[in-house]
Order: C-alpha cells, then structure tokens, then sequence
C-alpha cells in the first residue's frame, strides 16, 4: 500500500515537473509572436502636409524662373527684329555684331535653362529624401512605441489580409502630419529655396 502511494506520488510530481517544464519551453516561444504592419509609402508621400507645402514652394519658385527665362527670350525676340528691320539699313559689321549679340543671349538663354532645370530637380530630390526620412523615422518610432517587430512597404508584400490593424499607412501619416503641423506652427515657414 505504501509503495502504491509512493508511486502515485512520484507520478505525480514526475507530471508536474512534465507540466512545469512544458510551460517553460512555451513562454519563450509565446514571446516571439510578432506584431507585423506595413505602410503604403506612397500614400503617405502624397498626404503628407509637408510633401504639399514643398510642392507649392518649388511651383512658386519655378514659375519665378520661367519668368526670367521669358524675359531673356524676348529680348533675344526683339534683338532678331531689330537684325531683321535694320538688315538694308545696317552695315555688314553691325549685323554681325547683332548677330553675335543674339548668339550670346540665344546661349546664355540655354545655360539658365539647364541651371534651373538642374536646379530644380536637385531640390525636388533634396525635399523628397527629407520626406521619406520623415516617414522612416516616424515609422520606426510609431513601430517601437506599440511593439511592432516587422514593418513592410505595401509594395513588397504578395499578399496581406485585409484586416486593418495590420495597415499603419494611416497612422504613420496621421502621426507625421501632426508633427509637422506643431513644427510649422512654432517656425515662420519651411522652403526648398535658396
């Protein structure tokens, strides 16, 4: 009878110990569910307040660049009327000088051209890599706070449920605006001008 008891004893402990153990071996793996997310970048690219404000900065700044460029093409316009006027009236020196007066201002027309085009388009990249560092870094931070361990591009996912807690497009967008709206509210403006 005692050793009945004394095995019933040990079998249980022997299962306790099992359970106890088997718990342990679970908890680890239970840690390591992950909360995975992804943004469409985007969307958030073309919602973000910032990308609109920049936007309208380099329109007004080309449009004042595009003025120049006309005010050169017209003077160039009106130096080949004045060559087409004067050509009886002219002597042969004074046409070519004309001539070498529009060649001047017909190349100093095209190396501002290239400048702004240059200039431009090395502004647009400027505020668009500003941007999507604005979104990694708000991505990031947003992911750490709420304990998400893997966040996605849209584009390289193949497939996602669409369930909506796993698409933070709108949160890291509602986030990002905020920011820059305390930002811009605090600081007279933000231009992508020189």
């Amino acid at each position: 009878m005692k050793s009945l008891a004394k095995n019933r004893c040990l079998l249980f402990l022997a299962f306790l110990l099992c359970f106890l153990l088997g718990l342990g071996i679970r908890a680890p793996k239970a840690a390591l569910i992950a909360k995975i997310g992804y943004i469409d970048i985007q969307k958030i690219f073309q919602g973000y307040k910032k990308t609109g404000d920049l936007e309208a900065s380099l329109k007004k700044s080309q449009t004042e660049q595009r003025q120049n460029l006309e005010k050169l093409k017209e003077e160039i316009e009106k130096l080949r009327n004045e060559l087409k006027e004067g050509e009886l009236i002219l002597t042969e020196s004074a046409k070519e000088e004309k001539q070498v007066e529009i060649d001047q201002k017909a190349r100093e027309l095209d190396n501002l051209a290239r400048d702004i085009t240059e200039k431009l388009e090395g502004r647009r990249e400027e505020y668009t890599d500003e941007i999507v560092k604005d979104i990694y870094a708000m991505t990031r931070s947003m992911a750490e706070r709420e304990g998400y361990r893997l966040v996605f591009h849209k584009e390289a996912l193949i497939y996602a449920t669409p369930e909506p807690e796993f698409d933070l497009t709108e949160k890291v967008l509602s986030e990002l605006n905020e920011k820059y709206r305390a930002i811009s509210e605090s600081t007279p403006s933000i231009s992508p001008t020189d």
